[in-house]
């Protein structure tokens, strides 16, 4: 059989890892207790951080497995950007309570913490730092339901999760398998009610994951098409979360974008925006989605150069697209337009914002560099010198 015609690059091989069942509904969250049940969960524990405790929608769905003969729990101590010692308090307390199944409410923090949980449960002689990278998780964890409460970290769906490595002042990654979440339930009326400034960060957040999955050297056919997709719903979508948060089709945009941004960097992975924003989480404490929006802009002019084709299906997504532009004019409306975007719905751009020191560029370059998993997937290769460039112009 004839290949010579194909597009290699799009027609890569690859696998679809997902939940054995997503549910993407507004107001289907209420299903959680009944899935749980189905999972065969009595002893459900339910994973928050501390502002989540307090949602009645948490309290309805406690009650609801009480009601369906479960005995359910509550863990509310899940900070942003989870250090990995926290991570041994949650095991200890899920052991100790014998808890059959652990569910996610809240963001992309909180999913991705009882992704790990879940998976040091029932591997007691394993150690987070012997996991970070690509699948070198041995074995799957307890069951585990992620209902996300904001639209941004695609961490539902994804294989993904990421941790604060306190002594090395660095977050680093987790890929496997094993992380992939049982069931998803995506209900955009929990985000409704989010602050205008986290609806902004993770939604830019969750922009940041398409641009990456479609330009990322790991694409392929399916994840193009999926970035796509979810760039075509939030781009035009997310400054009207932000303005007017109780827009419910908005919001519903938003999530779906989310979620699909989540498949496609699962599959693809993400490459030198992430690489660059963990040591902005890691050494100073930013959290993830303000560190990707503030390098985003950046980053995707350095990958310009030898990359312009592959940015007119992004501006054709953002609507951004006219007849005779050519491929350089597509990239630059497709950056202009994302960073208008950020201007409007007032996230910050700099990494003087953050209090970050503009010499502090050669040491995060140099954490940076050490997420080769990212780095090597950039789709214009990536040294010291770049790295520390880019870090001095985001200043």
């Amino acid at each position: 059989m004839d290949r010579s015609a194909c597009d290699t690059n799009l027609m890569k091989p690859f696998k679809f890892r997902m939940p054995r069942e997503v549910i993407f509904e507004s107001g289907s969250s209420g299903q959680a207790p009944e899935k749980a049940l189905l999972l065969g969960s009595k002893r459900p524990l339910f994973i928050t951080g501390r502002q989540m405790a307090k949602s009645d929608r948490l309290a309805s769905l406690m009650d609801g497995c009480s009601k369906l003969g479960m005995t359910p729990g509550h863990w509310d101590r899940v900070e942003p950007e989870p250090p990995v010692e926290l991570l041994e308090e949650a095991v200890s307390y899920i052991r100790e309570g014998s808890f059959d199944s652990l569910i996610a409410f809240g963001g992309g923090s909180s999913m991705d913490f009882v992704k790990m949980a879940a998976v040091m449960a029932e591997n007691p002689d394993i150690k987070v730092s012997d996991m970070v990278g690509s699948e070198k998780i041995p074995r799957k964890g307890l069951p585990t339901i992620m209902i996300p409460t904001t639209s941004g970290s695609g961490s539902e769906v994804s294989a993904v999760a990421v941790f604060s490595f306190t002594e090395e002042k660095m977050k680093k990654g987790i890929s496997s398998r094993f992380l992939v979440a049982d069931i998803a339930i995506v209900d955009p009326e929990l985000t409704l009610d989010l602050p205008p400034y986290i609806t902004a960060t993770s939604g830019m957040d969750a922009l940041v994951h398409g641009v990456e999955a479609f330009l990322s050297l790991g694409t392929n056919r399916f994840t193009q098409d999926l970035a796509l997709t979810a760039i075509k719903n939030i781009y035009p979508n997310l400054a009207e979360c932000v303005l007017n948060g109780r827009n419910l089709c908005a919001r519903e945009a938003q999530s779906y974008g989310s979620m699909i941004a989540g498949m496609a960097f699962s599959m693809s992975g993400t490459a030198g925006v992430h690489a660059m924003a963990y040591p902005l989480g890691g050494q100073y404490h930013v959290p993830h989605g303000e560190a990707n929006t503030a390098l985003l802009r950046w980053v995707m002019e350095y990958n310009l150069e030898g990359c312009e084709e592959k940015f007119i299906p992004i501006a054709q997504s953002m609507g951004l697209w006219s007849e005779g532009m050519t491929a350089c004019d597509a990239a630059n409306a497709a950056l202009k337009g994302i960073v208008e975007l950020g201007e409007r719905i007032g996230v910050k751009t700099r990494l003087r914002e953050f209090g970050i020191p503009k010499e502090a560029a050669s040491e995060m370059a140099e954490a940076a560099l050490k997420e080769v998993r990212l780095m090597s997937n950039n789709p214009r290769p990536l040294d010291f010198e770049s790295v520390k460039a880019i870090y001095e112009k985001a200043w």
